[in-house]
This record gives structure tokens, C-alpha cells and sequence, in this order.
């Protein structure tokens, strides 16, 4: 009886060259270097846009007086947990989850900058409607000038307890 416990880890590096002899990348042996150099300049470009939002998350929403985008949503970063994993590959996950999390946050930002000011549906096809669920309670694209007193008056006053009615 063997009381030894062996942990199997697995090595995403390496199932991506297993799946790679049958679809092959292109140019080569360069192409996953060059791949992984494109991915790091992605993380160098995001970065600053990182640090900005959390400046205007803070900035902007007090200015406003409302309630600022709570970022803890969009980022769970978990997948250093898993014992499967090679150290190399825990570190990219968490990259992923980064670079995934602050586009959605910044994403959530905008929606809430846009409901504020223009929360008004496009007129577009039922694909782009499924896109930008967000838009779910904005004004009609076919509306009257009225409804957008209506609008504010219903949401925005009193989201910023300033509706004295």
C-alpha cells in the first residue's frame, strides 16, 4: 500500500503546445512570444487607465454626490487557490482577472455616467439592445421631451435626495 500522496498539477503552458501541434499558430515559434509580448504591452497600457479610475471613481462621484462604483464586483481574484496550478500559470489568471475586472469596472463607470446624462435608448437592432442590458430602464429612443423631465424627476432628484416634493 503506497501512503504517499502525490499531487498532479497541471500545466496550462503545456496543454497549449499539445493543442498548438494541431492548430498551428501563425509564424511559428515566434508567434507565442510574440503573443505574450502584445499581452504585457495590454497590462502597460491598462495600468494607467487602472489608476485613473480609481482617482475618478472617488473624485467624480462626490463631486456628484452620489454613490460611488464599488469595484469589489468586478474583481475576484481566486485562482492563485487552486493546488493544481503551476506558479506561472496563477499569476496569469490573476493577470486575466485583473485586466477583465478593470474593463468591467470602467465599464460600469461609464453606464453610470450615462444613465445620469443621456439615458436615452439608441435606436438600433435587437443585438445591440441584448449588448447594453443597462439600457433596460432608459427613455425610448421614441420619446416625448416631456418624459425625460418625468425621467429625472423619478430617478436622478431622488437618487440625490434633493426632490423637495
Amino acid at each position: 500500500m503506497d501512503t504517499s500522496t502525490s499531487k498532479k498539477t497541471a500545466n496550462i503552458d503545456q496543454c497549449i503546445r499539445q493543442l498548438n501541434k494541431i492548430h498551428k499558430q501563425r509564424l511559428g515559434a515566434i508567434g507565442p512570444l510574440l503573443g505574450m509580448l502584445l499581452i504585457l504591452l495590454f497590462a502597460c497600457a491598462l495600468l494607467p487607465l487602472y489608476l485613473f479610475l480609481m482617482f475618478f471613481n472617488v473624485v467624480y462621484f462626490w463631486i456628484r454626490q452620489q454613490k460611488r462604483i464599488d469595484p469589489k464586483p468586478y474583481f475576484n481574484f481566486d485562482r492563485h487557490r487552486l493546488n493544481h496550478l503551476r506558479f506561472a500559470d496563477k499569476v496569469w489568471c490573476e493577470y486575466c482577472e485583473w485586466a477583465n475586472g478593470s474593463l468591467q469596472w470602467a465599464l460600469a463607470i461609464t453606464n453610470e455616467i450615462e444613465r445620469r446624462y443621456c439615458p436615452i435608448q439608441n435606436q438600433c437592432h435587437p443585438h445591440c439592445e441584448k449588448a447594453k442590458s443597462w439600457r433596460d430602464e432608459f427613455l425610448a429612443y421614441q420619446h416625448n421631451p416631456e418624459e425625460i423631465d418625468q425621467y429625472y424627476r423619478e430617478r436622478y432628484l431622488k437618487e440625490s435626495n434633493l426632490d423637495d416634493s
